[in-house]
């Protein structure tokens, strides 16, 4: 071998040796959980969140250093064996990027946790964190299945989501440990998009999509076209419908000023797994119709939404199924509500989780028999937390005149800390 040659492989090794030392040290810096989230933020986990979270979160890190480690040694051999140099350089290669499948699992779980950026903030999506725990537990427990925990965290945009417990990180090997719910801005007071999203996880514990697909199949058995139109939906029709059951016309209002812009209300995106946004509307009046009669806020809502919103300013080649599809609107709501859910011995969701304690009767009787003390007691927190959601969301929405009184009720409701309470 020539000297050159001998030179430029001495060379090579120092730089991957360079280059590993640096990420390698960027790794060690992963360790300590405050480069994600401040030790505020942390402490307002609860620890049975903060707790799996930390441990999942180190687990990462340590799996990355002992990568970066092993490929340390092999760097190392190939200083004093050039024929080593391809495998070392190949190796330095995979731990880079494997540092940026755990800089992005980390990056998004601290952007979770330190969301929480104020007091009045980290009371209000602490709980929330309980709310959806909640919302979650009569159905799972029934099914016999775990109750997760929840992390919610704020974000920007104009919808909710949620990164389920039990799914796959980027980072090899790690799995969420809790179910993550992004709350935006816009609905942190008014949050009936977090049992939207709650209803993601306990229908994917309990079967419940694939029923509610073939209910959808079987109610539109007759119109192929709007067969096809309406099963692929059925994954983000049980979350509405969980929403419902839980807040009632509150989650239908929300959506409602979620979906309503003039350049997509009408649209059907290919592969878009939510339903087009009129009929997502509509398929809720006719739950708020059939589970509590036809009079109410949801029919003004409807013709609000005709009014403007017309058929006839949809695509032609999407206008017949709109068309159609508002005509089997009962049926389609009906065969929603009704669907079996396999965990529940096949039981619909409305076995567990009834309508009618969500109905505007029942939640002004809810508001009557507990007075002033609904805003303020732990007892009424602990016990109506989540209708408290569904009165000040329903008052909210019936009428625009007060709307801002019933935002403010529901603000400083949310933002009062549990332990104050108690």
């Amino acid at each position: 071998m020539s000297r050159a040659a001998s030179l430029d492989e001495h060379l090579v090794a120092a730089d991957l040796r360079r280059q590993l030392a640096h990420w390698l040290a960027a790794a060690r810096i992963f360790r300590d959980a405050e480069e994600f989230a401040s030790l505020e933020a942390w402490r307002s986990v609860e620890r049975d969140v903060g707790a799996p979270l930390r441990e999942q979160m180190n687990k990462v890190v340590e799996d990355l250093i002992a990568m970066g480690m092993q490929t340390e040694k092999l760097v190392a051999e190939a200083r004093s064996n050039p024929e080593l140099l391809p495998r070392a350089a190949a190796a330095v290669l995979r731990f880079r990027r494997r540092y940026v499948q755990v800089d992005t699992t980390l990056d998004f779980l601290g952007d979770a946790v330190n969301s929480r950026t104020s007091t009045l903030l980290r009371v209000a999506l602490s709980n929330l964190d309980d709310l959806a725990v909640e919302s979650m537990r009569p159905a799972l427990i029934k099914a016999g299945k775990p109750v997760p925990r929840v992390l919610t965290y704020q974000d920007k945009g104009t919808g909710a989501s949620i990164l389920r417990a039990g799914v796959r990180l980027w980072a090899p090997g790690a799995v969420m440990p809790v179910a993550a719910i992004k709350i935006v801005r816009h609905n942190l007071y008014r949050p009936t998009s977090l049992f939207h999203e709650c209803g993601h996880q306990v229908a994917h514990l309990t079967g419940w999509t694939a029923s509610v697909e073939g209910a959808l199949a079987a109610a539109l058995a007759e119109d192929r076209e709007l067969a096809a139109m309406w099963t692929p939906w059925a994954s983000e029709i049980v979350a509405d419908v969980f929403a419902f059951l839980h807040t009632g016309y509150a989650s239908i209002a929300a959506l409602y000023d979620v979906v309503s812009d003039a350049s997509a209300i009408l649209r059907w995106p290919l592969g878009d797994p939510h339903p087009i946004g009129w009929l997502r509307t509509a398929l809720g009046c006719a739950f708020s119709s059939l589970c509590f009669g036809t009079k109410g806020p949801w029919e003004r809502l409807l013709r609000a939404m005709d009014a403007h919103y017309p058929v006839k300013l949809a695509d032609p080649s999407v206008r017949p199924l709109l068309e159609r599809s508002r005509a089997a609107m009962p049926r389609i709501a009906q065969a929603c509500l009704d669907a079996p859910v396999p965990a529940l011995a096949n039981a619909p969701m409305t076995s567990v989780h009834d309508p009618a304690r969500v109905s505007p009767a029942a939640l002004a009787e809810l508001e009557r028999s507990a007075g002033p003390a609904l805003w303020r007691s732990p007892h009424w927190r602990r016990s109506e937390g989540i209708r408290i959601v569904a009165l000040a969301g329903l008052r909210e929405a019936e009428n625009p005149d007060t709307a801002s009184l019933w935002i403010n009720r529901a603000r400083a409701w949310l933002t009062t800390a549990q332990a104050e309470a108690a």
